[in-house]
């Protein structure tokens, strides 16, 4: 947000906090083609600025909270402009100046009092502004694009391909998952695929190209990973309904006005859950009041968290009432290029996963707008029994994170959210006799004074639905090995065990190799022993 009466950017190009990254099509199949999109510069690149005269003395009108009595947003087209009013009598007045003038109203919606202009002469809408307290928005919510910073650096990448649903825990059919869930795919437009259901609706606030293959896919490729039906490119939820609604061009170009009429069309269209992919650093007002409208109509919003590495929080991403999704790998481990911060609700694949593409073809994605999808597919698939609707999208929400597999620090964190979706554990919370321990982190955790001890901690999860009764952990360090007991660990909990280490043995930079593993004492057999066992290189600071 810019200070009152600053230069108006009329048109800007700012990435979406780095989103999606390094979507690629390598040859996944015979009619695919290599096609890289490149990710947006983090800088705006605007038009020569202009200023708004404010001379007219000031007169008591409606305002925002701010004091602000007109909001104006970047339009992502040339000579057009964004203005949001705080009122209804001043947004129906400001229409009403528009009779005679040259400004042309494009588009309006009236229940955010917001219209988009067109306009021949800077001066003139100057003139029809003049005495407002104006408040401007610069940035543009963006589609992604190519490698996320430091996707090519970070070692021992583990990609999904057309692994995801096994590595959820989804092993059986689940063709029926989702059945009348309604979900809105706010994107570049959904384009048929032969590995997509029929859409319930298809709207284009963005209008498409005139051959629909030359549609920027990645609309496609975020809806096959909600409902996706082949096994190259499975969904989570293939019998959901889609609504498609483009709101980004071929330049991946959006602008706050397209992605709040694109929330509203989602509401007319009656859906449960809204999947963004895209959004922009700058918290935005308008953007923010149509999600308040979802989350009134109890409509859940799932959306990326966005690819630039960084803990600043992207929106609508950032925003309470949304889930903020961020990515992992094939290993578990968080990608470094997902944004973190205490936003983020909980993370999910996003790294080297097939997805559909238009023109019959194939990609292979990464980026957190992969991982949004994922949680909406699940969402969706928790709600839905396969012949309907047995709860609502909030209640499933509340249900995928709450059997959400515990990972990084102990309890909710920024770089994880609630932990990792786990379908299995979501899909099976009511079957009895589940037995599932498992290591999840190791950490050294420095003293924090003089005298105080350096401890290693590790932590234990209870994934399955029975208790764990004498569970035996056994740490093993060249600084020394320890055996501890767990007398009892509930289903879904954790409890962390902490070593005393000595730091200062080490030279400087030398790393320690922690080896540790779980003994279940609770009769049956393990359900993922693969996770009973635990090796890290930890790196003292």
């Amino acid at each position: 947000m810019k200070p009152n009466f600053r230069p108006i950017l009329i048109l800007g190009l700012l990435a979406f906090c780095g989103l999606v990254g390094g979507w690629l099509i390598r040859g996944l199949g015979s009619a695919t083609v290599p096609v890289k999109i490149g990710s947006f510069p983090s800088v705006v690149s605007p038009k020569p600025t202009r200023e708004i005269r404010s001379t007219a003395p000031r007169v008591s009108r409606a305002e925002f909270r701010d004091g602000t009595t007109v909001e104006l947003f970047a339009s992502s087209k040339p000579d057009e402009i964004i203005l949001r009013f705080p009122s209804e009598e001043t947004y129906q007045t400001f229409i009403y100046t528009l009779t005679g003038s040259k400004i042309r109203l494009i588009n309006h919606l009236d229940s955010l009092r917001a219209m988009r202009l067109k306009f021949d002469d800077w001066d003139e809408l100057s003139s029809l502004l003049n005495g407002e307290n104006i408040t401007t928005y610069d940035s543009l919510p963006a589609l992604p694009a190519p490698s996320p910073p430091g996707l090519a650096a970070q070692d021992g990448l583990v990609g999904f391909g057309d692994s995801v649903l096994p590595w959820l825990g989804i092993h059986s059919d689940n063709s029926s998952w989702g059945a009348g869930v309604r979900i809105a795919v706010i994107d570049s437009g959904i384009v048929p695929h032969p590995d997509l259901p029929g859409l319930s609706k298809s709207i284009a606030i963005t209008p498409f190209p005139e051959n629909l293959n030359d549609t920027f896919g990645h609309g496609t490729a975020v809806a096959s990973l909600i409902a996706g039906n082949s096994p190259t490119a499975p969904g989570v939820a293939p019998a959901a309904d889609l609504v498609s609604i483009r709101v980004g061009d071929e330049t991946g170009k959006a602008d706050s006005f397209a992605l709040a009429a694109g929330i509203l069309a989602a509401l007319d269209a009656k859906v449960q859950i809204i999947n963004i992919s895209m959004g922009t650093r700058e918290n935005n007002p308008l953007i923010e009041e149509a999600v308040l409208l979802a989350r009134d109509q109890n409509v859940v919003i799932v959306a990326a968290s966005g690819n630039s590495e960084q803990e600043d929080a992207c929106y609508p991403a950032a925003y309470p009432s949304v889930i903020s999704v961020g990515a992992v790998d094939a290993r578990g481990e968080h990608l470094d290029f997902s944004n973190y911060g205490t936003y983020l609700s909980v993370t999910a694949p996003g790294y080297a996963i097939n997805a559909a593409w238009p023109g019959d073809r194939y990609a292979k994605i990464s980026g957190t707008s992969a991982s949004a999808p994922i949680v909406t597919g699940a969402i969706a698939a928790t709600m839905s029994n396969g012949y309907g609707i047995t709860m609502s999208a909030r209640q499933a929400a509340e249900i995928v994170m709450s059997y959400s597999d515990e990972a990084g620090l102990p309890g909710p964190d920024s770089e994880f959210g609630v932990g990792i979706l786990n379908m299995a554990r979501v899909m099976n919370r009511s079957v009895p006799g589940i037995v599932d321990g498992a290591i999840t982190d190791q950490r050294i955790v420095k003293a924090a004074g003089v005298g105080m001890n350096d401890e290693l901690e590790v932590t234990v999860q209870n994934r399955g639905t029975s208790q764990l009764i004498n569970t035996l952990l056994e740490i093993n360090t060249p600084l020394g090995s320890r055996k501890f007991n767990a007398t009892n660990i509930a289903p879904g909990a954790i409890q962390t065990f902490s070593m005393p280490v000595r730091l200062s043995s080490l030279t400087k930079g030398e790393e320690i190799h922690v080896n540790s593993k779980i003994t279940l004492g609770t009769p049956g057999q393990d359900d993922t022993p693969q996770n009973n066992q635990r090796e890290d290189t930890l790196y003292p600071r």
